[in-house]
């Protein structure tokens, strides 16, 4: 009597994912964002010569934040723990798709904004977002009707047109 192997589970080939879901993902990336800011302070000479920093708050009494760091993609990379390629391949799992591509839109609206506000210089501003798909380029699109005419109905058509033009 022979004792038949029993077949082994297959094996999990690669590495193990960093984020054990894409909800892992998606609060890691929301305080990459959140790093990105601190609390407003301001420093006031007092009458006396002395500095004071005064925290500054808005109408409602709360504390009013300011842009520390701009996001970058590689900047949530590092924040991660990774690289960019690595957290662009993780765009291309089904599951992970989402919160990648809401990462990279929260980055694109950061570059997009300090363009607009003129706190990032036009340069950066236009490389930035050239990397999110934007161009600088005007596409013109003509189309030309290829209709054959006669003479005849060449000489008609300008008459038409020097009649409309004189009345």
């Amino acid at each position: 009597m022979s004792v038949q192997k029993q077949p082994r589970p297959p094996r999990k080939v690669g590495r193990k994912l960093m984020f054990e879901s894409a909800t892992h993902l998606r609060r890691c990336i929301d305080r990459y964002f959140e790093s990105c800011w601190e609390e407003h302070w301001e420093e006031v000479k007092l009458k006396d010569g002395t500095i004071e920093w005064v925290q500054k708050f808005d109408r409602k009494g709360k504390p009013l934040m300011r842009l520390r760091q701009r996001p970058t993609v590689t900047g949530l990379a590092l924040y991660l723990g990774t690289s960019r390629a690595v957290l662009l391949d993780y765009e291309q799992r089904d599951d992970y798709f989402q919160e990648v591509r809401r990462a990279k839109d929260m980055v694109e609206y950061y570059y997009e904004n300090g363009a607009v506000e003129g706190t990032i210089h036009p340069s950066v501003a236009i490389f930035g977002l050239k990397n999110f798909g934007w161009t600088d380029k005007i596409e013109v699109t003509s189309h030309i009707d290829t209709q054959s005419l006669d003479i005849e109905e060449v000489r008609e058509h300008i008459k038409r047109l020097r009649s409309k033009k004189k009345s």
